[in-house]
């Protein structure tokens, strides 16, 4: 236990992983309030993050829900196969105007054939990219993502 309570010393030369204005853009990011979320949109909208605008793709976005809660998710092409890679996901297919057509759970096993019959049906349904969401812990978390993402019928 005693290594685990070990720290590292900071070297008074060390240059910060970050500058100051990728701290305020990050900052904005966290502080930004959508105008929607008073009004409680009926679907989720797609918010570009400012902070990853600096990176030569686009790796990352962030949608906010109906509720007002943001999501943080990596960016897939929809023939990426690495989307599909990941277990106990929030997976949104997305078409090219930026609308949500599909979201599932991954599941904890990742079983690939259901993922690719998925992958394939939302591709022919419009989807251009996979959103993949990382940051629900549990099961119960990513139902409430899937339900707060996916627009109501």
């Amino acid at each position: 236990m005693a290594a685990l309570a070990y720290r590292q010393p900071i070297s008074r030369h060390a240059r910060p992983a970050f500058d100051q204005r990728q701290r305020d853009l990050f900052r904005q990011d966290l502080m930004a309030q959508d105008t929607q979320v008073e009004n409680r949109a009926k679907t989720a909208q797609e918010l570009p993050m400012r902070s990853a605008a600096g990176l030569g793709e686009r790796r990352f976005t962030a949608w906010r829900g109906r509720s007002g809660r943001r999501y943080v998710a990596s960016i897939f092409a929809i023939g990426d196969e690495h989307a599909l890679g990941f277990t106990d996901a929030v997976l949104v297919a997305v078409s090219p105007d930026r609308r949500i057509v599909a979201a599932r759970d991954s599941g904890p096993f990742g079983v690939e054939a259901a993922l690719t019959r998925w992958q394939q049906s939302v591709a022919l349904a419009g989807a251009s990219e996979i959103h993949v969401h990382l940051l629900a812990e549990d099961g119960l978390s990513r139902r409430a993502a899937l339900l707060d993402l996916m627009p109501e019928v």
